[in-house]
């Protein structure tokens, strides 16, 4: 059985690898739009029909109108919950 101590080194390990050593996620990866654009272009690189129609620039744009799009959605979805807040607090 393992001590303690080993578990709290094996914890730190992978939290030290995982942040290569406490640097912040977002200095790794950029900002949070260039992390979205690489996901949602990695899902459409998935995809034979998509990569065999469209040239690399027409998937790097479609992933960044995606990107945006989500975020104006997300907009309106958080916009939306305030304002049922505030008509919850105003009853």
């Amino acid at each position: 059985m393992s001590s303690e101590k080993d578990y709290q080194q094996l914890i730190y390990y992978v939290l030290s690898s995982f942040t290569k050593d406490g640097t912040p996620l977002n200095a790794l990866v950029g900002s949070k739009l260039e992390w979205q654009v690489t996901t949602i272009m990695a899902g459409l690189l998935s995809n034979p029909n998509i990569v065999e129609s469209l040239d690399p620039e027409q998937i790097v744009d479609a992933s960044i109108n995606y990107a945006n799009i989500i975020q104006e959605r997300l907009g309106h979805y958080q916009n939306a919950q305030i304002h049922t807040l505030e008509k919850l607090i105003d009853q």
